[in-house]
């Protein structure tokens, strides 16, 4: 057993950090049941942080907000999957967005600033012609995209526009990955396989959401196009 995560917390105090932030976005009171306790006693002797924890939470409840998922979240063990896959990528140094960076989400003439500046940014991938791929295609799908992000709102909620942000990311790579050659999909394959490392003990639906993120920033990083996100990469 790991020696149990902020030893200046005991075993309550880190169950009442988790369950505060649980709460908070819930938006309405809850109690954690004995199954609940479990699993948070599993994460703190596992040495998970509850810093790394509460994030967890809070983007599982965006990914629902952004999804327009209804309904109230009854056990903590919804988030599970996230916080394992959190905890994974955070030891393995593949979380691309500071701590800082989460805390912190930008007004609407930020969110402006942002969004410009990353239609900017794949119009000059589109220039650059990233490594191998057709010229023509590569032009037309960044120019598509930035087009998709000009058209965002930027008085939305923050959660709305992250949103859509991540699925004109989901998109784009889905098109780029299309038009990778053998080549390329071998090189993404070697990169994604690096990055994951020895991944034994780690569940197989964590290594799958692993994966399918790490593909998705190697594929970017051919074509030379930044994580589309309002927090920075």
């Amino acid at each position: 057993m790991e020696r149990p995560a902020d030893a200046e917390l005991d075993e309550a105090s880190y169950a009442t950090r988790i369950e505060d932030a649980f709460i908070a976005e819930r938006g309405t009171p809850f109690l954690l049941s004995a199954k609940d306790w479990q699993l948070v006693r599993g994460w703190r002797e596992s040495g998970i942080p509850a810093d790394t924890v509460v994030r967890a939470v809070h983007e599982t409840f965006e990914k629902r907000r952004a999804r327009g998922m209804a309904g109230k979240i009854n056990s903590i063990s919804y988030c599970a999957g996230a916080v394992e896959e959190r905890w994974e990528m955070e030891r393995r140094g593949l979380v691309g967005q500071s701590v800082a960076a989460h805390d912190r989400t930008p007004g609407a003439q930020e969110t402006a600033e942002i969004l410009a500046a990353l239609a900017r940014r794949l119009r000059a991938a589109a220039e650059s012609r990233g490594a191998g791929f057709d010229e023509e295609l590569l032009r037309k799908f960044l120019d598509a995209a930035a087009a998709k992000i000009e058209a965002i709102p930027c008085e939305g909620p923050f959660e709305e526009c992250e949103g859509k942000l991540a699925a004109v990311e989901s998109s784009l790579v889905k098109a780029l990955r299309r038009a990778l050659s053998p080549e390329q999909h071998a090189v993404v394959e070697s990169r994604v396989a690096e990055a994951l490392g020895e991944t034994a003990g780690v569940s197989a639906d964590v290594v799958e959401r692993m994966r399918r993120a790490l593909t998705r920033r190697e594929v970017r990083r051919l074509a030379g196009v930044p994580a589309l996100t309002l927090l920075g990469s």
